[in-house]
């Protein structure tokens, strides 16, 4: 491996470690980013940093304030509003393109994962796993590589949002129920319906959340 693509990969490592202390809250909305304090702590240069802080300012999940300071970017019911918003749109597309391009062999495998989480409907945390597993699925039959990118930083506002939250009790039976919804859209390779059940199912799930949000908020 030659000094330039070595330098891309500890680049590249540098900004997924500095990405999850942010998604998962071990960075609060707000801190302080600091490259050369960042770069003590994860025990590398100051310049990975300094570029996977500029990375995560593109993407939203940092803000600059000023010329010289840079935050975790702050929460409110508001921006969840907005994320949960392009998520329903983004999924909706990709379960749509699953409807027109799925297959018998996908269909399996999709049927596969429904099963599990309705066996597991009152375990959240497996629930949460196999539908990942199942939207994971769908991003693939779809072909839509530009918005499975899109997703992904979507996904990195949603899961942040995730952590501020509990799971509220029967949601997860709730999502079981949705994912079977879509699914059945797909197996009757119904685009229109597909799509349809999917913002229905984010848009639940975004019901929930601010409602979660909004919750905490009066506690604090």
């Amino acid at each position: 491996m030659d000094d330039r693509a070595r330098r891309r990969d500890h680049g590249s490592a540098t900004y997924e470690q500095l990405r999850s202390l942010i998604v998962e809250r071990r960075l609060e909305p707000g801190a302080p980013l600091s490259a050369p304090e960042l770069a003590d702590q994860l025990g590398v240069s100051r310049t990975p940093v300094r570029e996977a802080i500029a990375t995560l300012v593109v993407e939203g999940l940092a803000v600059r304030r000023g010329t010289n300071r840079t935050m975790v970017a702050p929460v409110s019911v508001e921006e969840l509003g907005h994320v949960f918003d392009t998520r329903a749109r983004l999924e909706g597309l990709i379960a749509s393109d699953a409807a027109r391009r799925v297959t018998d062999a996908d269909l399996v495998v999709l049927e596969r994962q429904i099963l599990l989480q309705d066996r597991l409907r009152d375990d959240y945390t497996q629930v949460v796993r196999f539908g990942a597993e199942f939207h994971d699925e769908l991003q693939r039959i779809s072909g839509n590589g530009l918005a499975e990118n899109l997703l992904r930083i979507v996904r990195g506002h949603v899961d942040r949002y995730r952590a501020l939250t509990s799971a509220r009790p029967g949601r997860a039976s709730e999502a079981a129920d949705e994912h079977r919804g879509v699914f059945e859209a797909v197996v009757a390779r119904d685009p229109e319906r597909a799509e349809a059940v999917m913002r229905e199912h984010i848009d639940a799930a975004k019901a929930v959340a601010i409602s979660l949000m909004l919750e905490q908020d009066a506690v604090d």
